[in-house]
């Protein structure tokens, strides 16, 4: 990683922003604003402080640009806010990594993590996926085009600002399987393991069935546990493809769920 991109994530620290707070309220000096900052470090032994060792285990919390900043200000300047992800190493993945390689893996785990942090109000630049996922913003680089090549919308600073927000990768994967691709299909295209499909999908059922019940898309979001931004997504899915032709798949989702739903309130009775 070049200096350049070092110095870009390192702008959006905590100590970079308590300098700048020191520079524009206090107009001091930048030698003075880092001295204080030092100082402060010390007395409150903070220098080594790592958010990801208070976030809960598999995640991490980092400091990214806010999604409401606008192009043209300095880095520095712009907006920010505490964004959670999730870094772990999940069952899925691993069997991802074991048939696919790595570099699939890294894709998907960008598909997750730049979502998430959208999800949250922040936006993850190509120099913070680099950053944590260890490798260059040239390898970064492949990957979002490659991922755009297969039709998936990265909600990253630079492309969220040109474009919008787009499509959650959820929803580009439960509107193949509403054009009748299978699991096997759907995984090829997108690389994304079965047990994430059938998740998504369970999800994209209980949308449904609470939405029918006359719940807000606020209160879906809340008890399916998602962002009301997917669950947005979700109902305009719905919306799109409740057609003949697709009114059996979408009869069909909501029917495994209802089953499945029944079947665990058997096991508890």
């Amino acid at each position: 990683m070049s200096k350049t991109e070092l110095k870009r994530i390192k702008v959006k620290t905590r100590d970079s922003q308590l300098e700048q707070i020191l520079r524009e309220r206090y107009e001091l000096s930048p030698q003075i604003s880092e001295s204080i900052v030092e100082t402060v470090n010390e007395v409150y032994q903070l220098k080594h402080y790592d958010h990801s060792q208070h976030a809960k285990e598999g995640k991490i919390v980092r400091t990214v640009i806010s999604k409401k900043a606008k192009h043209g200000p300095k880095l520095e300047k712009l907006p920010k806010t505490q964004v959670t992800l999730s870094k772990e190493v999940t069952k899925e993945d691993k069997d991802l990594y074991r048939h696919h390689g790595k570099p699939n893996l890294r894709q998907v785990k960008i598909l997750r993590m730049t979502n998430e942090a959208l999800e949250q109000g922040g936006l993850l630049t190509q120099e913070d996926l680099a950053d944590i996922l260890e490798v260059t913003s040239r390898t970064i680089r492949r990957d979002v085009k490659d991922l755009k090549d297969k039709g998936f919308d990265i909600p990253t600073r630079g492309a969220y600002q040109d474009i919008g927000p787009g499509k959650s990768h959820k929803t580009k994967i439960i509107e193949l399987y509403l054009n009748y691709n299978t699991y096997s299909e759907i995984k090829r295209k997108t690389r994304h393991s079965p047990q994430a499909i059938k998740r998504y999908i369970m999800d994209f059922s209980r949308v449904l069935l609470s939405l029918k019940n006359g719940l807000s898309l606020k209160e879906t979001a809340s008890i399916v546990g998602i962002s009301e931004k997917l669950a947005k997504e979700y109902s305009e899915l719905y919306l799109k493809y409740n057609t003949k032709e697709n009114q059996e798949r979408l009869f069909d989702i909501v029917n495994k769920f209802q089953r499945k739903a029944g079947a665990k309130r058997g096991v508890q009775n």
